[in-house]
């Protein structure tokens, strides 16, 4: 019965390793070329979908700044698309997606992106300090800054400047310290 149980893992083993020598034709693994024309990788490479997942979020953060882009211009062209795409763009746009809408009118998104910003406290490396820095906004976006900035370190700190300076260069420096001495923190 031992000899048996051998025998078969064997021819198992050998079978997988049969299998993963083989070169398969390229065209079975190129779904994307009927959808959107891809043309498939030209060799097996294991490692492939780490690259693959990490340009996965640098196409998100892409999307996150045309979203923001298009809320700042006031573009509403791009409704169509957001209302096609909707929660399937991923977390990352969707922050900006409520900056966004909250151009065109739908005000309980602030209060979605102070929530969902709140979710992980103050001093945290969030993305809702870039959206705020988009946003013409200034008493509970400004507030926000002035909480984080009390306690922000490290990354956080380094989003938290970024958000900041882009407030200072879209709506300039002036306004931007006039609306940080104007608002306390209570």
């Amino acid at each position: 019965m031992r000899v048996a149980v051998v025998l078969l893992a064997s021819v198992a083993a050998l079978s997988v390793i049969h299998a993963q020598q083989r070169d398969y034709p390229r065209d079975l693994f190129n779904t994307g070329q009927p959808v959107s024309g891809t043309t498939p990788f030209p060799n097996y490479d294991p490692y492939r979908l780490d690259e693959l997942f990490r340009k996965r979020h640098e196409v998100e953060l892409q999307m996150f700044d045309v979203i923001n882009e298009a809320a700042l211009r006031r573009d509403p062209k791009l409704k169509r698309a957001i209302d096609l795409y909707g929660k399937d763009l991923g977390y990352i746009p969707l922050l900006a997606v409520a900056h966004y809408k909250y151009v065109f009118g739908d005000k309980s998104q602030l209060d979605w992106l102070l929530a969902e910003d709140a979710k992980g406290g103050f001093a945290r490396d969030s993305l809702v300090m870039i959206v705020f820095g988009y946003m013409d906004e200034w008493d509970r976006t400004i507030l926000r800054f002035k909480e984080h900035d009390k306690v922000a370190d490290g990354a956080a700190a380094e989003v938290l400047r970024e958000g900041m300076e882009i407030r200072r260069r879209i709506y300039g420096a002036d306004r931007f310290k006039r609306a940080w001495d104007a608002v306390k923190i209570k």
